[in-house]
């Protein structure tokens, strides 16, 4: 017996499939769309991951500080203060899957752009390249727009402000921490969670611990508000991009999500 397939996404994907719907698009890019709403999915799994495991460390972290028999027969000297740091990988799963699969996008969405403005494009990746003398993350896509677009797409300047603004408003940054990820095995700039042992540690309570912040321009920001401002923006990005593009059946898709 021949069975029908009945296919049943989670709420991740299921969000993303409202942007990256492929029966909103044209034959020649459905695979690339399918693609974008995988990784879009996983990034903002990848970030309930960060928020997730970020909370559950302070917990363990104040259960060991309260009960671990190291800590709590240590009697702080305020002539020489201490500073109990926390460090996890639970939460670097997370962090590092969130980085990298925001480049993997980019890439793959940089496929989707070419080929809906020129169908024959082959163009590949979101990678660096000059574009007026400055080497730029995603200055490929820059370059071919301003290069290749047909003369008839009309809103070929405007894609390229967009872009530009996203790249150096928050994309060269995340490209940098993947880049980290992946050719160093780390991430620079991240401040482990912390607190200061200034009293008997099974006094301290969960809410004196600071959660891990990340140095931006050499201030300290938390974590995972930084993550959630990285996701807005991956999201924004998609949404005033996708409007600017030809050849989508915009009934199909919704942006106001």
């Amino acid at each position: 017996m021949r069975f029908i397939s009945l296919h049943v996404v989670g709420r991740e994907l299921l969000y993303s499939q409202h942007i990256f719907n492929p029966n909103a698009f044209p034959s020649h890019v459905r695979s690339d769309v399918d693609a974008c709403a995988t990784k879009l999915s996983i990034i903002a799994y990848s970030l309930e991951n960060i928020q997730r495991e970020i909370q559950n460390d302070k917990l363990e972290f104040a259960h060991i500080l309260n009960n671990d028999k190291a800590f709590i027969e240590f009697v702080p000297d305020p002539r020489k203060p201490v500073m109990a740091l926390y460090y996890s990988v639970n939460f670097q799963v997370g962090l590092q899957s969130f980085f990298i699969s925001i480049k993997s996008l980019l890439d793959i969405f940089t496929k989707i752009v070419s080929k809906l403005i020129e169908p024959k494009s082959t163009l590949r990746g979101f990678s660096k390249r000059k574009v007026d003398g400055v080497e730029l993350t995603g200055g490929t896509l820059l370059r071919w727009l301003d290069q290749n677009a047909p003369n008839d797409y009309a809103n070929k300047s405007s894609l390229m402000t967009v872009i530009r603004s996203n790249i150096d408003g928050w994309i060269s940054d995340v490209v940098t921490k993947r880049d980290e990820i992946v050719h160093d095995g780390t991430l620079s700039n991240i401040l482990e969670m912390s607190v200061p042992i200034s009293k008997r540690s099974y006094l301290i309570k969960g809410d004196e611990i600071v959660l891990p912040t990340v140095l931006i321009e050499d201030h300290p920001k938390d974590l995972i508000k930084y993550c959630q401002e990285i996701w807005e923006n991956v999201v924004r990005m998609i949404k005033d991009t996708l409007i600017l593009l030809p050849n989508i059946d915009f009934s199909l898709i919704n942006l106001s999500l």
